[in-house]
């Protein structure tokens, strides 16, 4: 064989081990990265798993404890929700129709009434709702039930307040649309004074529960309220963290526990000062 077709020979098989020695590298290189993804992804499953057993034992106890599932442990925290002047559902958010509940008496460590600790009767409380100014069909209105307590009977006052003209016959239309409203910066507010207005309640009347709901939004929508004196607390809202040592792969999750509420057909059996047409 001459010796130029020898070399170039030995080029092509040297160009043949280059492509070869390339695509096998692309594999090994692809198996890796596959083969670490997966771990990863494990990995992320069995810690959220390990956050999870630390939300539900926390919820199960009604306090913030640990959990382990096989070696990785969760650490809970938790926070109280309410106790102060602002509320805001620990940031929670509400489809139309679902009621948001504010406790105005206190509970026991066991989650009990404790009407001797109460919001004042003449207490004024600001609501505030919705994420944006802009007015259209899926903009929320506001529907707010007051239950109290007079001369040993509860009673429950009811009042409605919607951003868009007309929309709602009953509604009240004169309220805050420029955004910015309590901590949290809300679209819609409406201050109301429980000694006055449609409320109207007595130094002798004890005001036990405030029953917010939205209408009309077609979106989760946040909803707060802020208050010129403490409000009793709320719950807990319970935070729980699991960390992978090996690979440091930390997965978290928040889960609120707010004292528990009758079911909304309990307005309906207390004797209304006030009726609502939608």
């Amino acid at each position: 064989m001459p010796k130029s077709n020898s070399g170039q020979s030995l080029l092509v098989i040297l160009l043949v081990m280059a492509v070869i020695l390339t695509i096998g590298l692309a594999v090994v290189s692809y198996s890796i990265t596959d083969i670490k993804i997966s771990q990863q992804e494990e990995e992320s499953a069995r810690a959220f798993s390990a956050a999870e057993a630390g939300i539900e034992e926390s919820l199960r106890v009604g306090a913030a404890t640990g959990a382990t599932v096989g070696e990785i442990t969760a650490n809970v925290t938790e926070v109280i929700q309410g106790g102060g002047e602002d509320f805001n559902f620990g940031e929670s958010k509400f489809p139309s129709g679902e009621l948001a509940n504010v406790w105005l008496i206190d509970h026991t460590e066991e989650g009990a009434l404790n009407p001797a600790v109460s919001f004042p009767y003449n207490g004024q409380i600001k609501i505030c709702w919705g994420e944006e100014t802009t007015l259209g069909s899926s903009t929320p209105a506001l529907e707010l039930a007051l239950v109290y307590e007079q001369g040993g009977e509860y009673k429950v006052v009811r009042q409605g307040y919607d951003p868009v003209n007309g929309r709602t016959v009953g509604f009240d239309e004169s309220l805050d649309k420029d955004g910015g409203n309590c901590t949290s910066g809300l679209a819609f507010s409406k201050d109301i004074s429980l000694a006055g207005g449609v409320f109207n309640l007595a130094a002798s009347d004890k005001p036990y529960l405030l029953r917010l709901k939205l209408l009309y939004n077609s979106e989760l929508q946040p909803i707060a309220v802020q208050a010129n004196s403490n409000l009793p607390e709320q719950g807990k809202c319970y935070e729980s963290s699991a960390t992978v040592q090996v690979s440091g792969i930390t997965r978290k999750i928040r889960q609120c526990q707010f004292f528990q509420a009758p079911p909304e057909i309990f307005d309906y059996v207390l004797f209304s000062t006030s009726d609502l047409v939608k």
